[in-house]
C-alpha cells in the first residue's frame, strides 16, 4: 500500500467514524426525547390523580348540575373553591403544554377524552362561571385569557372519534 492509498483509507475511516458518531448522537437524542415524554406523562398522571384534582372533579360531579351559577360557586367552602381552581388551572396548563408539544397528544387524549365525555359540559360551565367571576372582579378581557387553553383542550377532545367500548375491550389483544 502506497502513501496515497493509506491517506484515502484514513479519510474513509475518518468519515465512517464521523458517520457512526452522528448516528449514535441522533439515537441518543431520540432516547432522551422518549424519556422526557415518559417523564411528562408520569407527571401528568400524578397531577390528575392528586387528591385536590380529584376533589375538584368530585365537586363538579356531586355538587353542581350542568347549569350552576356564580352564586352556587360562592356557597362552596374555601377548600372546595381551591379544588375547583386547581382543576381549572391544571387543565389549562395541560392544554397549553399539549399545544406547544411538551405533552404527547395521544397520552393527553387517553386521560382527557373520558373526562371530557363525562364532565365536558360542566367543565365548560365552570370556565364560564370563573370568567364571569373575573369580570365581576374587574379583569378586562377575561373571556380571552381565563382558562382559554382548558377550553382549547376540551374542543380537541370533542373532535376525536367517540369512545365506543371500554379500554379493556378495545385493547384486549394487546401484548407487552
Amino acid at each position: 500500500m502506497n502513501l496515497d492509498e493509506a491517506a484515502n483509507l484514513g479519510e474513509l475511516l475518518g468519515g465512517l467514524a464521523i458517520l457512526v458518531t452522528l448516528i449514535f448522537g441522533i439515537r441518543q437524542i431520540i432516547e432522551l426525547n422518549k424519556g422526557k415524554e415518559r417523564e411528562a406523562s408520569r407527571e401528568m398522571a400524578n397531577l390528575l390523580s392528586s387528591p385536590i384534582y380529584q376533589s375538584g372533579l368530585s365537586i363538579l360531579v356531586n355538587k353542581f348540575d350542568d347549569d350552576f351559577t356564580l352564586e352556587d360557586l360562592a356557597k362552596l367552602d374555601r377548600n372546595e373553591k381551591d379544588a375547583l381552581n386547581h382543576l381549572a388551572i391544571t387543565t389549562n396548563s395541560i392544554g397549553m403544554m399539549t399545544f406547544v408539544g411538551q405533552l404527547d397528544f395521544n397520552t393527553v387524549k387517553l386521560f382527557f377524552q373520558p373526562i371530557s365525555m363525562i364532565l365536558g359540559k360542566r367543565f365548560r360551565r365552570l370556565v364560564d362561571v370563573l370568567q364571569e367571576n373575573a369580570k365581576v372582579q374587574g379583569i378586562d378581557n377575561a373571556e380571552l385569557v381565563v382558562f382559554d387553553w382548558a377550553i382549547w383542550l376540551l374542543d380537541r377532545m370533542d373532535e376525536l372519534p367517540p369512545i365506543t367500548s371500554p379500554a379493556y375491550e378495545l385493547h384486549s389483544d394487546w401484548k407487552p
